[in-house]
């Protein structure tokens, strides 16, 4: 029985079931836990009033003590899913490349489709059958 005379009810494993009413409205509030609350309650109110003029003054001072912060902050599946966003799986240099390709192309034929211009590369990059054999042999 419990405080208010009323059957206690766990299972076979001691946990309480549902509608039972536990004697207690559940574990107390560690002091640790609200030593927690309360410096995330102050470190907001602080960051609200000095945050980006601490971090300008970090990065002016010691940028290796902000870039271990933000590392600190970021979730880890964030960053491993910024290295993995390569398109077509290729390397870093490659896609450099390419998106030099792309840049040079507007500057030079902004107006060109892209069917245009992939007929415009196969054209100027086309070999004839002979000169692919004289290469393979």
């Amino acid at each position: 029985m419990n405080k208010i005379d009323k059957p206690v009810m766990r299972d076979d494993r001691g946990r309480w079931l549902p509608g039972s009413g536990s004697p207690s409205p559940g574990r107390p509030v560690s002091s640790r836990q609200k030593i927690s609350e309360k410096l995330l309650l102050d470190l907001s109110e602080v960051w609200e009033s000095h945050g980006k003029t601490v971090l300008e003054r970090l990065a002016a001072t010691e940028p290796k003590a902000l870039a271990q912060i933000a590392y600190g902050i970021l979730p880890k599946d964030l960053l491993i899913g910024i290295e993995h966003r390569m398109p077509m799986n290729i390397s870093p240099e490659d896609w450099e490349g390419l998106l030099r390709v792309a840049a040079t192309l507007k500057e030079i034929a902004p107006a060109a489709s892209p069917e245009e211009i992939d007929q415009a590369l196969r054209a100027g990059f086309s070999r004839s059958v002979v000169q692919i054999e004289q290469n393979t042999a």
